[in-house]
């Protein structure tokens, strides 16, 4: 007699605690040329990603204009190729490119198969080397940006973000700096030309690649990187110290908002402190996830919003914490004052559950370990790390901090650094 199994659905499967976690290092090199390459082989699919980060970025970058329009016109053509065969090529053999702006590199990603991975990267040498930038695509990425740049511009949170981050950077921060709709389609070819070349330079370059590896492959990108000609000079762009404003509160008027916008900020130590990874976690528990305090408070008990988060902004000597919310004009000021109770609150090792320290330490150790899930998001960990200055063993740090993670640990830091005097507070709408 054949019997079948029922499920059992109602008896919950015994969580069982997470191990200690590794990540695996990359491997670093450098090209004759003088280019950096960290490079990580595994995994079972045959596919191969490089990333190709040259210095340079929204900190290094003239103005925001040709920040805005430098990353997409990158692949809109080469000395040999214009854009409708770069991207049909790329398209037929099934690989992805992208580009974006960061703040201190320029950034370009091919995600490719192995077996076709020796033809495309021909044509990734001519994007990096010789981009040209051609006239009729600009004028159309420019009106395409400017489109955007001016409903941006139009709406609450916006304007609320934009007027936090120049109390936070402070006057002269480039950082601070905001694109013009009306200034985009006044900058020119050779414009972005002269910008681009003057950052290019093999030493300047990182470049991250991972996937299933072969000496072959890693031999085709040492000579792709050494064939990159040196036409700027040798640079590290950081980013400037804040200079921020003596002034803590601004509104922005805008009258037929639906909603207002509120932002709120807080200065904090940076990456190279030894308290900054725990201070991620503090920020986290504010309002880092859904069941966050301020959620929990500000969004299910008191109803002034439909979400707020809080997060981390950190580079290697300040960091801010930026807090985002959304609300009814009526609803602003009940929604800082709680927002400033909630942190006022965390300074109490009283208000912490067990409950609470249990469901961040899952959350943060189940975010790392998703960080080991693929040779791709593992190289993603070193990338990010490098590029925003982390420390080598940061990963070995964060997994320190959650498993120390405790109510008295979680109070002493917000006693620390949890200063509601010193917050920027940005508002807009009616």
């Amino acid at each position: 007699m054949n019997f079948i199994m029922t499920p059992d659905r109602i008896t919950p499967p015994e969580i069982q605690p997470m191990p200690m976690l590794h990540m695996p290092p990359a491997i670093v090199t450098e090209t004759p040329s003088g280019a950096t390459v960290y490079r990580y082989s595994g995994g079972d699919a045959p596919a191969t990603r490089i990333s190709i980060s040259i210095e340079g970025g929204l900190a290094g970058i003239a103005t925001p204009e040709i920040g805005a329009l430098l990353a997409p016109l990158w692949i809109e053509g080469t000395r040999d190729m214009d854009a409708e065969t770069i991207a049909d090529f790329i398209d037929y053999r099934g690989a992805w490119i992208n580009t974006d702006m960061g703040i201190r590199t320029m950034n370009l990603t091919v995600n490719a198969l192995n077996h076709n991975f020796d033809e495309i990267l021909p044509v990734l040498s001519g994007i990096v080397s010789a981009p040209t930038f051609p006239d009729d695509r600009l004028r159309q990425v420019a009106l395409r940006t400017a489109a955007a740049v001016g409903v941006e511009r139009s709406t609450t949170a916006w304007n609320a973000s934009a007027a936090l981050r120049a109390m936070v950077y402070g006057d002269g921060h480039p950082l601070r700096r905001e694109t013009d709709a009306d200034l985009l389609c006044d900058v020119t070819s050779q414009q972005l030309h002269d910008v681009y070349f003057s950052h290019l330079h093999p030493a300047n370059i990182k470049a991250f690649i991972s996937g299933r590896l072969s000496d072959a492959t890693l031999g085709e990108v040492t000579a792709m990187l050494n064939s990159i000609p040196a036409t700027g000079t040798p640079e590290k762009v950081t980013v400037p110290e804040f200079r921020p404003s003596a002034s803590r509160r601004t509104h922005i008027t805008m009258p037929n908002a639906q909603q207002s916008a509120v932002r709120m900020g807080l200065l904090l130590p940076g990456r190279e402190n030894p308290d900054f990874v725990a201070i991620r976690l503090l920020v986290l528990a504010l309002g880092g996830y859904f069941g966050s305090r301020l959620m929990l408070n500000v969004r299910e008990d008191k109803g002034y919003t439909y979400g707020i988060n809080a997060v981390t902004i950190g580079y290697p000597h300040q960091a801010y914490m930026s807090i985002s919310a959304e609300a009814d004009a009526a609803y602003v000021e009940p929604l800082i004052a709680e927002t400033i109770s909630e942190m006022e609150r965390m300074k109490d090792e009283s208000s912490y559950t067990a409950d609470e320290i249990d469901r961040l330490r899952r959350l943060s150790l189940s975010g790392l370990a998703a960080m080991l899930d693929t040779p791709f998001t593992i190289m993603d960990h070193h990338r990010s790390s490098v590029l925003a200055g982390a420390p080598s063993d940061y990963f070995a740090r964060q997994q320190e901090a959650i498993y120390n993670l405790s109510a008295e640990s979680l109070a002493e830091l917000a006693r620390r650094y949890f200063d509601t005097s010193a917050l920027f507070i940005a508002t807009a709408g009616v």
